[in-house]
């Protein structure tokens, strides 16, 4: 299994239903994508995660991609700071790292959501099958 299909292995998904913002405003939506995503806990009172992210998603609309010593200067935090932010942002499947550069995962926030609920989709898939053949080891009919 290559770099990139482990790691998409291995994410962590929090989703959370969260109050969509009235205001059309850009800065107002990604920050609601990012609370949906479980970022924005109460300890995080300055956004700090979503700083982080909205610079990745801002460099990579430049197409250039950011180093977490870049995203600390900018947000101005420490660069420990911003790579625990990074390190829950690839958990979460919404940033990948390329070398020493992090980029969103994919060049769209739409495509990006769409890949996460595909991968939700392909675990949901594996849990029914297993949760099948338990029924079906315990005598259990299952409907179809």
């Amino acid at each position: 299994m290559d770099q990139e299909n482990r790691r998409r292995a291995t994410f962590k998904i929090v989703v959370r239903r969260v109050e969509k913002p009235f205001s059309r405003d850009l800065a107002n939506e990604l920050d609601w994508i990012c609370r949906s995503f479980g970022f924005f806990e109460p300890i995080d009172k300055e956004k700090t995660a979503s700083s982080v992210f909205k610079e990745i998603v801002y460099a990579a609309e430049h197409n250039a991609p950011i180093s977490s010593s870049e995203i600390a200067r900018r947000v101005g935090m420490s660069r420990g700071s911003v790579i625990n932010h990074l390190n829950n942002l690839m958990r979460s499947g919404l940033v990948v790292r390329l070398g020493r550069n992090y980029v969103p995962r994919s060049r769209s926030m739409f495509r990006t959501i769409e890949e996460i609920e595909e991968d939700i989709e392909r675990i949901f898939s594996r849990m029914k099958r297993a949760a099948r053949e338990i029924d079906e080891e315990f005598g259990i009919k299952v409907e179809r």
